[in-house]
């Protein structure tokens, strides 16, 4: 008997689904190969861990945590194993919270159990995987995204929970976007061809804002294409591509083929490298509104990005209509909301911010049981805009110093902390909180 014809007839035979000659035709070869053998001992090992995650009490388990993690709100799970324990926790409004802990056994079996609702594999515990499984809850539409990293001392696995309820709630009013700020992001986005970047680290928002603007540009009269990696919401009238590079479908590929559908609006997920980002130009410059994202700290840092990453200075100039950056602080939580007196390191920063008055009392919360007495519940954005206008445009072209367009540019925007100020003083997230998220953003003097 070869081992392949073996390797196939090793489950049902430790599951004892053979017939007698049958059975006796692969106990003989296990016996006479030692490869095959060992493979027969993993396998029984895995048919072991695989019977204890179809338990009751272990899928009882499983639905305990993501229905603990939908009622909280949190928007990842996060499954990891330490030298004494296995840690269950919850990001809930950006911030980590363990909820409970598992003993080793347990800990297998739950995560076997998840990889089985994803279907995912369940014997390869030594290489990432990625699945997704859809459900719902308390009357929302969910679909889970999860991630498996084998670690040193076990595999890792992250779940982030996406509602799909949201999507027509979608909205740059939910956004937090107000004022000057809101005015001149929607007259760039209105705009009929160019690139429009969303900008800021992982976990800001950006994906939430694409899909926002995406929203309020899908109009029957226009044809709107997304190319994501992954597609996280599906929206109504948008022709949305899922990157595959297995087969070859990456960023520039599916960028080239999506000018062949006669769109109005691209969407491409992320700019990365000089490939998609010139693909994306030459979408622009052929007469397409291209929205994309990059990982910058603010928005003025687009074009030293587009810069490093290979973009000819001209082409920038050509191109780039404008850059939005973002940051997610947490909100004060409205049942446990007081006033207090902020110290001076908090009145230095607000003035810092543009605010000349500070005011004597601020707000904050003291906790609560609705906000898990951290003092804040949600989440929302504060924001900065820059257009690329004739001015940055001559000094691009001009192969002016970069720091010296950046102060330029910098010089006509609203900033990221001033826009936190004003929420500050309107009792909406508070100072200490603003300081914490905004403490890594640059200054351009």
């Amino acid at each position: 008997m070869k081992c392949e014809t073996c390797r196939e007839l090793l489950t049902a035979y430790l599951k004892d689904e053979l017939e007698e000659p049958k059975k006796a035709q692969v106990e003989e070869h296990l016996a006479q190969c030692a490869e095959c053998a060992k493979e027969a001992e993993g396998a029984r090992k895995v048919l072991v861990i695989v019977d204890r995650a179809s338990e009751p009490s272990i899928i009882e388990l499983v639905n305990e945590i993501v229905q603990g993690a939908i009622e909280a709100g949190a928007s990842d799970i996060h499954i990891q194993r330490s030298s004494d324990h296995v840690s269950v926790r919850y990001r809930v409004d950006g911030v980590l919270h363990e909820t409970r802990k598992l003993d080793r056994s347990t800990y297998l079996a739950v995560v076997d159990r998840i990889k089985q609702m994803a279907d995912m594999s369940v014997s390869d515990r030594n290489v990432p995987q990625d699945g997704r499984l859809h459900t719902r809850y308390g009357g929302k539409d969910l679909d889970i995204r999860i991630s498996t990293m084998p670690a040193v001392l076990g595999q890792s696995v992250v779940m982030r929970i996406l509602d799909r309820t949201v999507v027509p709630l979608l909205s740059l009013d939910r956004l937090g976007l107000r004022g000057d700020t809101r005015e001149k992001l929607e007259s760039l986005i209105h705009k009929p061809c160019g690139i429009f970047i969303v900008t800021g680290p992982t976990g800001s928002g950006k994906t939430t804002t694409l899909y926002s603007i995406l929203q309020m540009l899908n109009k029957r009269e226009r044809h709107v294409m997304s190319v994501e990696d992954p597609v996280e919401y599906q929206i109504d009238g948008i022709t949305q591509i899922h990157l595959n590079r297995k087969v070859g479908l990456d960023f520039p590929t599916a960028m080239r083929h999506c000018m062949r559908q006669d769109p109005d609006i691209i969407m491409c997920g992320e700019i990365r490298d000089l490939e998609t980002a010139r693909m994306a130009i030459q979408a622009a410059l052929t007469g397409h509104l291209v929205l994309t994202t990059l990982h910058t700290n603010d928005s003025v840092g687009v074009i030293r990005r587009l810069v490093d990453i290979g973009v000819e200075r001209f082409l920038i100039a050509a191109s780039l209509l404008g850059a939005h950056a973002q940051r997610l602080v947490r909100m004060v939580c409205d049942d446990c909301k007081e006033k207090y007196a902020p110290g001076p390191e908090e009145v230095a920063w607000l003035r810092e911010a543009g605010i000349e008055a500070a005011p004597e009392k601020l707000w904050r919360g003291s906790g609560c049981d609705n906000c898990r007495n951290t003092g804040y519940r949600s989440r929302i954005a504060v924001h900065e805009v820059f257009a690329l206008d004739e001015q940055i445009q001559t000094m691009l072209s001009e192969d002016t110093d970069l720091r010296e367009i950046e102060q330029a540019v910098a010089a006509k925007l609203v900033p990221m902390r001033h826009d936190a100020a004003q929420k500050i003083l309107a009792g909406e997230t508070s100072a200490p909180e603003a300081m914490r998220v905004l403490a890594f953003t640059p200054k351009y003097e």
